[in-house]
């Protein structure tokens, strides 16, 4: 099913996308929210916008009565702290959103990518002092690979979609991505978490909701959907047959978990291609998300776009 929805005076349909929040349990990091940020921006995006219900917005959207006007609310990763700090925000309002899961967690091997997220939050006074012992050990570990990237990357284009991003984010994602991969990345990140005496089984506990958790969101009307199975951060640069494992194995997680089918998802770092789009159409998916709103039209069910939080708390703040 093809929509599309044309801009009007840059204001226009699309959701809001939440990660990471912090209290005394969980650690303030880079562009986490306190309950009370959270509250505020709630406040604050309803007078701008109308905030729907998950479902209410899905019915509009399939049914295309939606208002340029009309939002929803989505929350990305299975974060412990959305649980935690978030939901009680939601149910004081009454707002029901989507919550998007990726399953590894739930199986004893999840992807590091929030143990390392929760690393550098915890062991440096700031994400740049992160930043110094990453880039320095990147280019001791592999110097020809590093002085070359130094050479092709572009700065002012790379990762333009989220200018919320620094340029030492942009360049960090840019070696992780697009020059080491994910073993050489992840050979990197445990010589610093050795060398930082961090403990990846102690950080693990307060991470991840559990399936508990996840019932208890779907009982009460919250949209659950899927995130793939391990969240890689170029899932479009994987196989067909490797995306379908992500997708299928994320789909028989929640179906098993909630006695249901999955009909929501959104793509992990906003990652995909047409073999991505062609896996959740086989597999039934009803409505999909983008990772940012860059692209102002809907080009399909599948590519809704979301403005990250760190955009809506930046213009607060003006």
């Amino acid at each position: 099913m093809i929509k599309k929805f044309i801009m009007i005076n840059n204001n226009y349909t699309h959701a809001i996308m939440f990660h990471h929040f912090h209290d005394s349990k969980h650690p303030k990091g880079q562009g986490s929210l306190s309950s009370n940020n959270f509250d505020e921006m709630i406040e604050w995006l309803s007078r701008k916008y109308k905030i729907l219900n998950a479902d209410d917005y899905l019915f509009k959207f399939e049914n295309n009565q939606l208002k340029n006007n009309e939002i929803c609310l989505t929350f990305d990763d299975a974060l412990l702290c959305q649980y935690e700090i978030a939901i009680p925000i939601l149910d004081k309002k009454k707002i029901k959103a989507f919550f998007f899961i990726y399953s590894s967690p739930f199986y004893g091997d999840p992807d590091p990518l929030e143990l390392y997220r929760y690393f550098r939050t915890t062991r440096f006074s700031k994400i740049d002092e992160f930043y110094e012992h990453f880039f320095l050990q990147t280019k001791i570990d592999h110097p020809e690979s590093f002085e070359n990237a130094l050479k092709n990357y572009d700065q002012k284009n790379h990762l333009s979609a989220f200018p919320f991003y620094s340029d030492n984010d942009k360049w960090f994602r840019y070696l992780r991505d697009l020059v080491l991969g994910k073993f050489k990345y992840q050979e990197i990140m445990d010589k610093l978490m050795t060398h930082h005496h961090f403990d990846k089984k102690s950080a693990s506990k307060n991470l991840w909701m559990s399936n508990k958790n996840i019932q208890e969101l779907h009982k009460n009307g919250h949209i659950i959907g899927l995130h793939s199975y391990s969240h890689p951060t170029t899932l479009h640069r994987l196989t067909k047959q490797q995306q379908e494992d992500e997708y299928v194995k994320n789909f028989d997680h929640l179906r098993s978990l909630l006695n249901t089918k999955p009909i929501a998802m959104s793509h992990p770092c906003g990652n995909y291609n047409e073999d991505t789009l062609d896996i959740l159409n086989t597999l039934g998916l009803r409505i999909g998300f983008r990772s940012n709103n860059s692209i102002t039209h809907i080009n399909s069910s599948l590519e809704i776009p979301r403005n990250d939080h760190a955009n809506i708390y930046n213009e607060m703040k003006k």
